[in-house]
């Protein structure tokens, strides 16, 4: 009757993953974000990628449209994931402005950034902080001055454009489209005191996301995921990749024991991970010394293998925990259970959609 469970209260997230697409529907309720639906695709025989991470458009609309259909959602209203790889994020300093120079100010020192024509980029931008400073003049300090700290987001036209085209082809309504690393803050951290990194294991590629009081510092991705894991269990035992997929996440894995077989496979994909992780950690502490990395979240399907959290906090000396993507919105109580064992997948798609629950 007041509108308060309407279509325009509800909004998908759709993440549009290397080998399979995942699509969480939310809705407000007494303010609070609420799962309400969802629907997977994709497996080992599917790829919407290809080898130069370009979306695969053919293949890519006719699997959306099946994911549509069996999710059978109650609203078009859509957040639209583009995968960390796909964009350049990067940060700068200017004196304090008016908002309407910023974009002017933003467009030129995004030149020394970015590697291809500006005019061939979508920028966008956010002011995230603001520095006091002094300046020394023959000795003696000066008048303080500040500064404005500015995140700057660029993505290919072309990929832009590819993206809305899928949206029009399987007749969803738009309401932003947003890089993976914000949405996965957005649902594992939000605004929570501290500063956290996480890590997003995919299939194909694995983010890294550092962030400080729900603001997001540094983003990194690197080319191992799940199916490297995959791929290495396969060449060491000789076996396919459905039967190398069930060896993955069976209890056969402990990758604390250095006596276990598949750990030994295993290791070079998963250190590949590891050194990352030290490497950022060793990166954010020169650059804010003041500041400790408190957690670390893990999240994506690969990361629900077994004793890998354990492992990585044993290696690096952090307090790693698997992220809840669940602890920010209300769950349905027929989705509880389910929920528990793949809500690392839904991650980006919860974050997305509850990008689209703020805007309104």
């Amino acid at each position: 009757m007041f509108g308060i469970f309407s279509k325009k209260d509800r909004c998908l997230g759709v993440d549009l993953g290397t080998t399979g697409i995942k699509i969480v529907e939310l809705k407000k309720e007494n303010n609070l974000p609420v799962f309400i639906n969802y629907a997977i695709s994709g497996g080992a025989g599917t790829l919407l990628q290809s080898n130069e991470l370009e979306l695969l458009d053919g293949q890519a609309k006719d699997m959306l449209g099946q994911v549509l259909v069996a999710g059978n959602f109650g609203t078009k209203n859509t957040v639209l994931g583009i995968p960390g790889f796909l964009s350049l994020i990067f940060f700068v300093e200017f004196p304090e402005m008016p908002e309407t120079e910023i974009q002017k100010a933003v467009k030129f020192e995004a030149t020394k950034y970015i590697p291809t024509p500006i005019e061939e980029v979508s920028l966008g931008w956010e002011i995230i902080g603001n520095i006091q400073e002094k300046s020394v003049e023959g000795g003696q300090m000066a008048a303080q001055s500040r500064k404005m700290q500015i995140m700057v987001v660029s993505v290919p036209k072309s990929t832009t454009e590819k993206y809305s085209q899928l949206m029009k082809a399987t007749k969803l309504d738009i309401n932003a489209m947003e890089v993976e690393n914000f949405a996965t803050a957005r649902a594992l951290i939000g605004n929570d005191k501290g500063t956290f990194m996480i890590v997003n294991m995919g299939s194909k590629a694995t983010d890294f996301t550092l962030v400080s009081d729900g603001v997001v510092r540094v983003t990194r991705n690197i080319g191992a995921g799940g199916q490297e894991i995959t791929r290495s269990i396969m060449t060491g035992m000789g076996v396919d990749y459905e039967r190398a997929e069930s060896l993955k996440k069976a209890d056969r894995v402990n990758l604390l024991d250095n006596r276990n077989e598949i750990t030994g496979m295993i290791r070079p994909s998963i250190g590949m991970i590891l050194e990352e992780i030290k490497r950022l950690q060793e990166v954010y502490h020169k650059k804010s010394p003041l500041k400790k990395i408190e957690k670390v979240f893990f999240t994506g399907g690969a990361s629900k293998m077994k004793t890998l959290v354990d492992y990585f906090a044993k290696e690096t000396g952090m307090d790693c925990q698997m992220g809840n993507s669940l602890a920010r919105i209300g769950v349905e109580k027929k989705y509880i259970d389910v929920l528990d064992s793949i809500s690392p997948e839904l991650t980006v798609a919860i974050g997305l959609a509850m990008r689209g629950l703020d805007s309104k």
